[in-house]
């Protein structure tokens, strides 16, 4: 069962000779039948290094070993050893393709399975973005490093034979079968233990102990307890026991609400002697009535509301609110310290909700405790609810669900690092019944959805599943399978099979030393590998989200320094924020109507905003208060400018108009008339001397600040211009539009030099870098992309923002990026 190329000492590079020669091409010939050849053929010596043996204990031993296209040359001062089944995956990989003739690194290929998961990481990074035509070698090649299962040499019969049950068993793990059927269970979380607790007509508990793979009775449910679709949340925990809540029940009949406080029946074997006496206190390890201060039994539930296949999560500042979906459409917030419901609302769905998945952002990082985050998802339904504690009201958002979910209902869910897993589930479709056993992944921030290739070994819905205590693995438990049987199935399945995490600074470190040591022995390494390389080493990652506007953020400017940035929304307020610490310094309300832009000022002492309400206003920053307002009785106002000097001020209207003020008196100084529609953006050059005007009637207009003049009028969009900037050096604009388009202007000659194409819809906001290399732009599908200008390609995109992204802008030293939605929040981009 050993899988290595050993060469012995004595066989040098230039005398390895015929035989060498032909079991390489032996080798190659088998593509992925490695298995077939004879092992004896091969091993030249008994003497092997361990295959989980890190490589970089022997890699001084290496001086020349490279594996090129359809060659290998050995160069040994001592035995080394070659992974087989690495060199295998990689040159036929390559050899399939046929598009990359560079040499690949033994040194490389043998570090994949010595713990190196960061490079492994990168690797299959590359497999991904090869055509789906060339798909399946990379996919045999994820399957084996993903996997990370121990191979065997068997027969091409056996080989075909068992093809299917290799793929489901390499990422799910057989446990000990559950002691009784289980469907519609329900199960928490208690250290090492897995509490199971009850399932459909089905009263017994169970704790699974994770470490000893076994099983233990704790109790059941009360006799007169029927169990179908309860619910079981944690609603206490401390270092010896933990309090359970179970509810659920039929309307107008049988509801039920118990609680129990368990400490391990595990417990004897550590000879605890405080536990234990705390056992026999009889208070502990069974389901008893719920009751308030004055020992009254509290039911949770109107009488009227179904309670089969509710969902229901924690929340709240102190942890004390109860969040409860259910059938058919229900949302409730039930207060766990008043004993009271205190909001019933509906929910904005078209399907009927029970047996759906139900998670709490707050579990992934959520900040403010007073505004609670929840996900749903039943069939074609996807919510964002956020509850606001303060004034009792709920907020919903749709989200996207994909096609291969969106029949399904009944799976089993969990929620870890900012993506939610779903396993199994079933429907009816045309009459007939359908059990799943696809794995889904939805990402949270990025708002997408991944339907694995890989799935559960077999059928499953009505199952659980449930994180490890040190979230490395997933247990799935019970279920029934396709042919409605209810099953003893409990399995496991690594969490980084299914969720590759965020790569931290210190990793990305990590990567860059490896990768120049590995660069020093001249690999020649293929170019795509170098620019995922360079995407990981160089590239802008999310550091932080602002939460604090109620409305979408419509505008958003680092002052001069980098320090601070100022942001304007519908909610008819302007803020200011640390931009290191995401901390709110400031708010200026005064404003009766949606702000639509704010600027600073040159000094970074004042701030300019306008908006819909027909106003211009002047904040001072020390004090806080407002110093100017510019009101007579103007239309819209659609964007507002400082001069570079700080002595004027520059706006777009809605009356076709762009006026300009003077800052201390605020008098009108200049109309600039030109546009046929409404003024969307303005901005002054770098010295002053020059406007740029972008409107809704398509064009793009370049004024002579002094004279009033119109310079030149910029044609070529099809749909309104939402922005145009000049580039650092003043040579150039850069524009974007409702037509999806950016397009880059040259200000002599007239003419465009480039359009960009990849955004999928509205193109709201552009800016250069500093350098003038590249620049930023955000959409209305939701993303942020950054673009080098020379080659016209799209260097990075980034997928946070829920809902569209509205302004974007650039630090004067290029290494932060601030951008703002109709999602409400402001997110800090940062370069590694």
């Amino acid at each position: 069962k050993v899988n290595y190329f050993v060469m012995p000492k004595e066989k040098r590079a230039d005398d390895l000779g015929q035989e060498r020669k032909e079991k390489e091409e032996i080798l190659f010939k088998k593509s992925f039948k490695w298995e077939e050849i004879n092992q004896t053929q091969i091993l030249n010596e008994k003497k092997c290094i361990p295959r989980k043996t890190k490589a970089k204990k022997y890699s001084p031993m290496l001086k020349n070993v490279k594996c090129g296209f359809f060659k290998l040359s050995y160069n040994f001062d001592t035995y080394y050893f070659v992974q087989l089944q690495t060199i295998v995956m990689l040159k036929v990989c390559f050899m399939k393709l046929n598009s990359h003739k560079e040499k690949i690194s033994t040194r490389f290929c043998t570090s994949f399975y010595s713990n190196n998961l960061l490079l492994r990481k990168i690797f299959l990074n590359f497999f991904k973005s090869i055509p789906l035509k060339k798909l399946k070698i990379a996919k045999k090649f994820s399957n084996i490093n993903m996997a990370d299962r121990n191979t065997r040499q068997t027969h091409p019969k056996e080989q075909t034979e068992q093809n299917q049950h290799i793929i489901t068993s390499a990422y799910f793990q057989s446990l000990k079968k559950l002691p009784i059927p289980l469907d519609q269970s329900q199960c928490v979380l208690y250290k090492h233990e897995l509490l199971i607790c009850g399932g459909y007509n089905q009263k017994a508990c169970y704790s699974y102990h994770t470490i000893k793979n076994e099983y233990k009775f704790i109790c059941e449910y009360p006799s007169d307890v029927k169990l179908n679709g309860h619910c079981v949340v944690k609603m206490a925990d401390n270092n010896n026991e933990i309090t359970l809540l179970s509810f659920g029940g039929y309307p107008f009949s049988s509801k039920y609400t118990l609680v129990m406080k368990y400490i391990s029946v595990w417990s004897n074997e550590n000879n605890d002697n405080e536990i234990n006496k705390l056992k026999k206190s009889n208070n502990f390890n069974k389901w008893v009535p719920f009751t308030d201060n004055q020992n009254h039994p509290i039911i949770i539930g109107r009488n009227q509301d179904p309670y089969q296949g509710l969902r229901a999560v924690i929340g709240g500042s102190n942890n004390h609110l109860l969040f409860i979906t259910y059938f058919k459409k229900d949302i409730s917030v039930f207060n766990l310290n008043t004993f009271q419901f205190i909001k019933h609302d509906t929910l904005p769905t078209d399907n009927l909700i029970y047996y759906h998945c139900l998670v709490s952002k707050s579990e992934n990082g959520q900040k403010n405790k007073n505004k609670n985050e929840m996900l749903l998802f039943c069939q074609k339904t996807g919510l964002s609810i956020e509850y606001d504690e303060d004034n009792n009201t709920f907020q919903f958002h749709k989200l996207t669900v994909c096609d291969n979910i969106a029949l399904f209902f009944k799976y089993a869910y969990v929620c870890i690092n900012d993506v939610i897993l779903f396993f199994g589930g079933d429907c009816w479709k045309g009459g007939e019944y359908i059990v799943s056993k696809l794995v889904h992944k939805y990402s949270i921030q990025e708002n997408e959805w991944t339907t694995f290739e890989n799935t559960l070994p077999s059928p499953l819905c009505h199952c659980v599943a449930i994180l490890s205590e040190d979230n490395n693995h997933i247990h799935i438990i019970g279920g029934k399978n396709d042919k409605d049987n209810t099953v003893l199935t409990h399995m496991k399945t690594k969490v980084c099979v299914w969720d590759a995490s965020q790569l931290s600074t210190s990793e990305m470190k990590f990567i860059t030393q490896y990768w120049i040591r590995i660069l020093k022995i001249k690999l020649g390494w293929i170019n795509d590998f170098n620019k995922i390389v360079i995407n990981y080493v160089k590239g802008y990652q999310l550091l932080m989200v602002l939460q604090g506007h109620d409305k979408a953020v419509i505008g958003v400017r680092f002052s001069e320094d980098g320090r601070k940035i100022v942001s304007a929304s519908y909610d008819h307020t302007v803020r200011i924020w640390d931009a290191e610490s995401g901390k709110q310094l400031q708010i200026f309300r005064g404003h009766t109507d949606s702000v639509f832009t704010a600027r600073f000022s040159s000094d970074g002492r004042a701030v300019v905003s306008c908006s819909d309400d027909g106003t211009i206003r002047l904040w001072n920053i020390d004090t806080g208060t407002e110093v100017m307002k510019l009101e007579r009785y103007f239309d819209k106002i659609w964007d507002v400018d400082f001069s570079p000097d700080g002595r004027y001020i520059v706006s777009g209207l809605k009356d076709k108009t762009i006026r300009l003020w003077d800052v201390h008196s605020g008098i009108e100084m200049k109309q600039l008339l030109g546009h046929s529609k409404g003024v969307l953006n303005t901005q002054f050059s770098s010295d002053g001397k020059l406007i740029v005007s972008s409107s809704y009637d398509k064009t793009i207009n370049l004024w002579n600040v002094e004279s009033g003049e119109l310079l030149k009028q910029f044609k070529g969009h099809s749909g309104r211009v939402t922005r145009a900037r000049f580039s650092p050096d003043d040579k150039f604009i850069v524009s974007c539009s409702s037509d999806n388009t950016i397009r880059i202007w040259d200000i002599e000659t007239g003419k465009e030099l480039k359009t960009l194409k990849e955004h999928t819809s509205i193109v709201n906001d552009i800016k250069y870098f500093p350098g003038g290399r590249t620049i930023v732009s955000c959409s209305g599908d939701n993303t942020i992309q950054l673009w080098n200008i020379e080659s016209g390609n799209r260097i990075q995109i980034l997928k946070r923002h829920s809902r569209s992204v509205k302004c974007v802008d650039v630090s004067q030293n290029g290494n932060i990026i601030v951008s703002g939605s109709n999602d409400c929040k402001i997110r800090i981009w940062g370069l590694l």
